[in-house]
């Protein structure tokens, strides 16, 4: 971490740790996927996930963690430079809320690969502004997109741009996919099964960021589901194996992941 970068995380952690930011959503997620959990096991593991999440925000904040092709500590995967090759005539790229997830957009337009990563406004307009401006935009180049109907991620799709989806978060709708995360059931976002319904040989891809010893690599992954369902077993098969290397780094405990299905009966 540089210098702004260490000073900005000490804040940071601070203040979200004197509110106690999100610390019962995640009390609750680890109790309901590991019951065997204690209260000082909690306590460490909140402190852990709160040290990498801000960390990972103020690195992406002071842009500290965005890719140069001329810095030795950033890494692409070797294994992974064929699939980034085939990313660059476009498909579905899925990732998570996991380690420096935000720094993979800036990462991948510098590679040259037309990314489109759908995003909410925020709210009040000059905030969003701000965030669009300074934070989805790198060397002048826009990644991100208000999608405003699912209509828009075809018409990209078909332009040959690669659309990001975080496909780790709870889906509150009717119309759902239904998956296994964790030994639980969620709910997934139908966007994917859209896709594929309407453009079957959409390429799919996995993409994440790692620190190693001081470095930052990056690596990327094609998958082969054959519908959506197929597609979030893929999905949560990689990101369980991420967690369960690395579980505090996982931001989804933080979020509300099994609303829509904790207190369902089959559960």
């Amino acid at each position: 971490m540089t210098f702004r970068a260490c000073f900005l995380q000490k804040i940071l952690f601070f203040f979200l740790n004197l509110i106690r930011w999100k610390k019962q959503v995640l009390f609750t997620n680890l109790e309901y996927i590991y019951p065997q959990i204690n209260l000082s096991q909690k306590k460490i593991f909140y402190k852990k996930l709160l040290k990498n999440l801000t960390q990972d925000a103020a690195d992406f904040i002071t842009k500290s963690c965005i890719y140069s092709a001329k810095n030795s500590k950033f890494i692409i995967d070797s294994k992974s430079l064929p699939v980034l090759e085939k990313m660059k005539k476009g498909g579905l790229m899925l990732t998570a809320h996991f380690e420096n997830y935000e720094a993979i957009g800036p990462w991948l337009v510098r590679l040259n690969i037309p990314l489109v990563a759908s995003y909410a406004r925020l709210h009040p307009k000059f905030l969003d502004k701000l965030v669009y401006k300074h934070f989805r935009t790198i060397d002048s180049q826009s990644y991100s997109l208000f999608i405003n109907n699912s209509k828009d991620i075809l018409q990209n799709l078909k332009a040959g741009k690669l659309f990001c989806l975080l496909a780790d978060q709870d889906y509150r709708k009717s119309h759902f996919i239904c998956g296994n995360f964790l030994k639980k059931t969620v709910h997934c976002n139908p966007i994917p099964q859209f896709i594929l319904s309407h453009l079957s040989q959409t390429p799919v891809y996995l993409c994440w960021l790692n620190s190693q010893n001081n470095h930052k690599i990056l690596f990327a992954k094609e998958i082969y589901p054959k519908n959506g369902e197929e597609l979030f077993q893929f999905f949560h098969q990689w990101l369980e194996l991420q967690i369960e290397k690395s579980p505090e780094k996982w931001y989804g405990w933080v979020h509300r992941r099994y609303l829509s299905t904790m207190n369902s009966p089959s559960n």
